[in-house]
């Protein structure tokens, strides 16, 4: 008896052996493929660039294959794009493949097992082909899949997977061809389920698809930052092979060998992908570490295969805690950017600007900056590589309540996993309404300084809880308490408001003191859709531009060389003074978008002084960088002739500036993406749908609420 019993035991440990077998050989294949991947593809990037305001490091669309026929190999032309290969994710397919096939063979599976086994394999191909498709189209075509086609396609191999489980797996435990609890053991649609004819088969498609197809696309929004996707699938895949190996049934092999396979492979993946606080254009510290991205590709299989494990291991309600952070990923781009969107457009009446239509997205009562949710936290300027250490560490926790709400001993112990699972994704959710809001306040008092203080904008809640503050300081001004006369304006500080009038209010208060250079920076951030629909604030800043612009010529008069003052006879030619832009263009404060933007035409000759800045026209205006011929006989011009053009002393007369407040991408901004790839483009003066885009990944566009 005990021989046999050790026997059993010795068994049992060669096969759970070779089953963790399969994680080794999905990780060292991976990481092979990844090396071979970056040394003959480094030119497969996306070149997509969409419309709308979002993150400083989105494509540029300025990365080029040249593909035509003759050439002996692919030439990379223009290649400035911020964005990385997008071959991981064949890489990570690879790597699982090769891993489950092999342990497969060692294990010598039964027929049901390698059943189960080819139909999670080749369904990750069909997701993997469906991404692979999408990502071909970014790097030869800048223009993926549309949103339509791309879950069109996610779904149509969801629903082949979920026929193959219900139709070819007939016998054993994990058989689908009857119904199962706990949808049998529920009232009315159990016995719906058991008796009527064809009811089981439909559930179970219908139910098997939308599971995998959201998983799939969950996982894909979730790969917006580096090292964010590959850390979720290696905690939610170790919860599950956790589970599946505790029950010790050689008819779970199949599926703990997948789950394993996706473990090795995402930490495979990892070291190509590793998370740094890097941002483009300089809005990050350090240099990015991340070389290789899983693309659409990798994410679409990768979520894919771990819904089509959970319900052939009947977990699909443990994978919405195990997959807490894909869950709130997924539901946050759905409910925010497709839901409450079009909701608000259709029937949201806002009194303070008289109208149903016609004002920004960004205006709307939304509960997140940007969807899916990291791109919210991403905009209020956090830390890239301790948001994503952050993420991977939840949802480390939500698997281990995963874990312990299946394999706990009593029925209390697994229920209060369950709840405190639950308790979690709901907190999580909750703060990003609590960040959404800002405030002007006061920055600390110091011993040193105690009356030196300054306002301040801050998002979150003006407390303070058990000493430590609610709120983060977003920026600072030189303007002191006293700046503010009356008690109306006093009441303004520490009382929650948009992103948009805090900036509003704070850089009036800055322009009013002659600040002109904080009240610049402040406004600047204001995107063009939200200030066109505060007037005063605008007429302001291209009051503030222009003050600016006469300061910076002045300093242009006081080094002038004297060669520039020495009179000369007057020509023909040289009777009105050339006009050169760089004079009056003034180098603005760098993170201004609109600096490139506030242009005026060349004035025609004989009316320099009573010019009057007018909106510059697109198709009209001289380009930035234009500079107009100079000719030998047209002398030296002193800036000292513009600034009295526009100042009206030439003919008694004001030049009154004007602006076109026309502003392009500026790099975190938190309110200006309501969701992931707003549209803002006006369909007579109203915005279009939100161009929310089923496409996690690392163009990076996200699923936004446009």
């Amino acid at each position: 008896m005990a021989a046999r019993v050790f026997d059993a035991l010795a068994q049992s440990l060669g096969a759970t052996t070779q089953l963790l077998g399969a994680m080794g050989v999905a990780f060292v294949v991976t990481i092979v493929a990844c090396f071979i991947i970056l040394r003959i593809f480094p030119w497969f990037r996306s070149g997509e660039r969409k419309e709308g305001h979002f993150r400083a490091d989105q494509s540029t669309g300025s990365y080029h294959v040249d593909a035509r026929k003759g050439l002996r190999k692919l030439r990379v032309t223009r290649a400035d794009s911020h964005e990385l290969p997008l071959l991981g994710g064949p890489a990570m397919i690879v790597g699982v493949v090769v891993a489950s096939i092999t342990t497969g063979v060692l294990l010598n599976l039964d027929d049901q097992s390698w059943k189960l086994l080819a139909t999670v394999l080749v369904a990750a191909v069909g997701y993997g082909a469906v991404g692979f498709v999408d990502d071909w189209r970014k790097v030869h075509l800048d223009a993926g899949l549309t949103e339509i086609q791309k879950a069109a396609g996610v779904l149509l191999v969801s629903l082949g997977a979920a026929v193959a489980l219900n139709r070819y797996i007939v016998t054993g435990p994990l058989s689908a061809r009857f119904a199962y609890p706990p949808y049998s053991d529920f009232p009315l649609l159990g016995t719906l389920l058991k008796d009527a004819h064809f009811a089981w088969i439909i559930f179970f498609l219908l139910m098997t698809a939308t599971v995998a197809s959201a998983t799939s696309l969950a996982v894909d929004f979730s790969d917006g930052l580096d090292g964010l996707a590959g850390g979720l699938l290696l905690s939610a895949a170790l919860s599950f092979a956790a589970i599946l190996l505790g029950e010790g049934a050689p008819d779970l092999w199949a599926p703990a060998i997948v789950v394993l396979a996706i473990a090795g492979a995402a930490a495979g993946y990892l070291p190509f992908n590793w998370p740094s606080s890097w941002k483009a254009r300089g809005a990050g510290r350090g240099r990015r570490r991340a070389a290789l991205i899983m693309g659409d590709s990798g994410s679409l299989a990768m979520g894919g295969m771990l819904a089509l494990v959970a319900v052939i291991a009947r977990l699909e309600f443990v994978l919405l805690f195990i997959g807490g952070v894909f869950v709130l990923e997924g539901v946050s781009a759905l409910v925010s950017a497709r839901i409450l969107v079009r909701f608000f457009r259709r029937f949201l009446y806002m009194e303070r600007f008289g109208a149903s239509r016609g004002f920004a997205h960004t205006e709307l009562p939304l509960p997140f900056l940007a969807t899916p949710m990291h791109h919210h936290y991403d905009l209020l300027g956090w830390d890239r590589k301790r948001l994503v250490y952050g993420a991977w560490l939840l949802g480390a926790g939500l698997g281990l309540l995963g874990v312990a709400s299946v394999i706990g001993t009593f029925t209390w112990e697994r229920y209060l996993a369950r709840f405190a699972a639950l308790l979690v994704i709901i907190m999580v959710w909750q703060i990003g309404p609590w960040t959404r809001s800002y405030f002007i306040g006061l920055t600390r008092a110091t011993k040193a300084a105690p009356d030196a203080r300054h306002l301040a904008l801050y998002y979150g809640y003006p407390f303070r809880l058990f000493g430590r503050p609610l709120s983060s300081q977003v920026d600072i001004t030189s303007v002191t308490p006293e700046a503010l006369d009356t008690p109306a304006e006093k009441l303004t500080l520490w009382q929650r408001i948009s992103g948009f009038d805090a900036r509003s209010i704070l850089g009036y208060y800055c322009y009013r003191t002659g600040d002109f250079d904080d009240a610049l920076r402040i406004w600047a951030k204001i995107p063009r859709a939200n200030l066109e629909k505060r007037p005063e604030i605008a007429e302001m800043l291209a009051e503030v531009r222009h003050a600016i612009a006469l300061r910076s010529t002045e300093a242009l008069d006081q080094l002038a060389l004297p060669a520039q003052d020495v009179e000369a006879e007057p020509t023909p030619a040289a009777t009105e003074p050339q006009f050169d832009p760089s004079a009056i263009w003034p180098p603005l404060h760098p993170e201004d978008p609109n600096a490139s933007l506030w242009r005026s035409p060349a004035p025609p000759a004989g009316t320099l002084a009573t010019t009057r800045l007018e909106p510059a026209d697109e198709a009209q205006a001289p380009h930035p960088d234009a500079r107009p011929p100079a000719t030998p006989s047209t002398p030296l011009w002193s800036a000292s002739a513009w600034t009295a053009a526009m100042s009206g002393e030439s003919t008694g007369q004001k030049a009154v500036p004007r602006l076109d407040i026309d502003q392009p991408d500026h790099p975190l901004e938190p309110a200006m993406d309501t969701g992931s790839t707003p549209a803002e483009s006006a369909e007579e003066e109203r915005e279009p749908e939100p161009a929310s885009e089923i496409s996690g990944g690392r163009n990076p566009q996200p699923f936004t609420q446009s």
